[in-house]
């Protein structure tokens, strides 16, 4: 885990610093394979932490839109309300108390096993 960690912390750091709405999304792969290889005791932290980005990731996709197309956080014309609401509720879960606390934890061993900072 803590040489995947140091494997990827290029990616990770141009994923934070990056400005697009869809940095994130578009480093899925990267993170379901981290959240794989992660130790026990982080399981939960990265379930919790990549299933909000699943859910937004979903929700962008039910709706038939791209990451891409939602400009200064606004979602493209033509969505339904339904469909609106999904990738809003799902965008506010990002933000949530649980999602941030599982990313500090996430970063916290990162810095503290594996001496990497991953910036989340």
């Amino acid at each position: 885990y803590c040489s995947d960690l140091r494997e990827h912390r290029e990616e990770m750091a141009e994923m934070i610093e990056s400005s697009s709405p869809s940095a994130l999304l578009s480093h899925l792969p990267m993170l379901h394979d981290l959240a794989d290889e992660a130790p026990q005791d982080l399981a939960d932290e990265w379930q919790v932490f990549v299933g909000a980005l699943d859910d937004l990731d979903q929700a962008i996709e039910d709706a038939g839109v791209q990451p891409s197309d939602f400009e200064d956080g606004k979602p493209p014309a033509g969505l339904s309300a339904a469909e609106r609401k999904a990738i809003e509720d799902a965008a506010t879960q990002i933000q949530s108390e649980d999602v941030v606390q599982a990313a500090s934890g996430i970063e916290q061993q990162g810095r503290d096993v594996c001496k990497v900072n991953l910036g989340l």
